[in-house]
């Protein structure tokens, strides 16, 4: 159940972290660098926590797999 959780907010945080950046990028406006470095902050978390789960559910996968043939 962890591991849902933690895909459900990272996909969260790449949507996040891609609408900052595409909005950051087409406006011109004092806030602009706040919002590309906020947008890459988010969007980076994002992908290393899916990274994390990924990793996690092939080695899973591979201690179930090494069961299921003895």
């Amino acid at each position: 159940m962890r591991d849902d959780l933690a895909l459900f907010f990272s996909l969260i945080l790449l949507m996040i972290g891609a609408a900052l950046l595409f909005d950051g990028v087409s406006n011109t406006d004092p806030s602009q660098s706040a919002r590309v470095i906020g947008g890459a902050a988010f969007l980076s978390l994002g992908a290393t926590i899916m990274w994390i789960v990924l990793r996690n559910w092939l080695g899973w996968r591979k201690i179930l797999n090494r069961y299921r043939d003895q």
